[in-house]
């Protein structure tokens, strides 16, 4: 986020909110740009809305990511456990085999 997202204060978050919906209950919109031109400008206050609800939300949600990472480099490392643990089983039930049919030929031999 840049520097000016930072500065910005509860106060000014506020006005900015206050001018939205100020908009919205005017519906600045002439009459010749008919419901397409009122749709975007619907649109363009949504997404300005947006963006100042997550420039407030942002330190919130900051803990929120930081342990979803977390809970994703845990799921690794377990991850990462368990494929070792099966490709040393797997590397046994080889070694077996191996021995069992070097038993048998041993024994088809004699």
């Amino acid at each position: 986020m840049g520097k000016k997202a930072k500065n910005l204060s509860e106060e000014q978050a506020s006005r900015i909110a206050d001018r939205i919906g100020d908009q919205l209950q005017q519906k600045q919109v002439s009459p010749r740009g008919g419901a397409n031109r009122q749709g975007r400008m619907g649109a363009y206050l949504v997404g300005a809305a947006s963006g100042l609800v997550l420039t407030l939300a942002a330190p919130l949600l900051r803990p929120v990511m930081r342990n979803a990472v977390k809970g994703g480099i845990l799921v690794g490392r377990y991850a990462r456990q368990v494929g070792s643990t099966m490709k040393e089983e797997f590397e046994d039930i080889v070694a077996e085999a191996e021995t069992e049919l070097d038993n048998e030929s041993r024994e088809s031999e004699v």
